[in-house]
């Protein structure tokens, strides 16, 4: 996937895990490898971080900062599962969930870090395992020298989304900086999928097939990676419900995107399959 362009956080490439099981020893320091790379602001009212366990499955969550050391010795306490200091990283833990965890619900966790801290949400789903999580902080900015708060940041998105949507099209904006334009989606558009690209921004509207399953939070996957969601929101009408989310756009064209929406325990809602995503045109 190509990365995708932003001013505050870069999407990093991912690459194969090779660690699978608590009784396996760790791979040297050369070797070790990343199944996926997570981006946190530190904002108060940020999401936790889902990482997805397995029973008796070694996950390793590397931090930029060194772990808070406590009179216990450990950043992180875990009742049902085992969680120990990583071998040669001051900035990294092992966990390993037990059977009785695994088959329970996602359990919240909080890793403590000398600069802050970080929430996280242990979700156990078949298929689908983190071996190597990284999780990168990034103030939220707008550019080199302002800052702006997450909220305010998801509120300007928010704005922006409700104006950009007109019935089945893009509104024609009447803007010197801003064109959106409507990205085809081929057969999904038959089922009321509808993307709005500008140059900067992608905005996705999907029709909702459980609209009484809860969505909390969004994966947007292509080729095995994570895009970052910016912004989600549900809306409706009298007859029909969407989830609306923004996404930075991508440098040129890419299509089979896949959008997971989630519950705040991490459970799936539901999937929306072969999206495109593309930028849009400059005025």
């Amino acid at each position: 996937m190509e990365p995708l362009h932003q001013p505050w956080c870069v999407a990093a490439g991912l690459l194969v895990a090779s660690m699978t099981a608590a009784a396996q020893p760790l791979l040297p320091e050369a070797k070790l490898e990343v199944d996926r790379e997570v981006v946190v602001t530190g904002e108060p009212d940020e999401r936790p971080v889902v990482v997805y366990g397995a029973a008796n499955i070694v996950v390793q969550l590397i931090f930029e900062a060194p772990l808070q050391r406590t009179d216990a010795g450990i950043a992180l306490r875990l009742s049902g599962g085992d969680v120990r200091p990583h071998p040669y990283l001051d900035n990294a833990l092992v966990l390993t969930p037990s059977s009785a965890l695994a088959s329970g619900p996602a359990v919240p966790l909080h890793v403590k870090l000398v600069d802050g801290g970080v929430p996280f949400l242990l979700t156990f789903q078949p298929g689908r395992i983190d071996h190597v999580l990284r999780v990168l902080q990034r103030p939220l900015t707008l550019d080199a020298g302002a800052g702006v708060s997450r909220t305010a940041f998801q509120e300007s998105l928010g704005s922006t989304a409700g104006a950009i949507f007109k019935g089945d099209a893009c509104t024609p904006l009447q803007s010197q900086l801003v064109r959106a334009k409507k990205i085809d989606q081929g057969r999904r558009e038959r089922s009321g999928v509808l993307v709005c690209a500008t140059r900067t921004l992608n905005y996705l509207r999907v029709p909702r097939q459980q609209p009484g399953c809860a969505v909390t939070s969004a994966r947007l996957l292509r080729g095995g990676r994570d895009e970052e969601v910016l912004f989600l929101e549900s809306m409706k009408s009298e007859r029909e419900s969407w989830q609306v989310l923004a996404v930075w756009s991508p440098p040129q064209e890419a299509r089979g995107f896949e959008l997971w929406l989630l519950t705040a325990d991490g459970t799936l809602c539901e999937k929306h399959a072969d999206l495109t995503l593309s930028p849009g045109e400059s005025p």
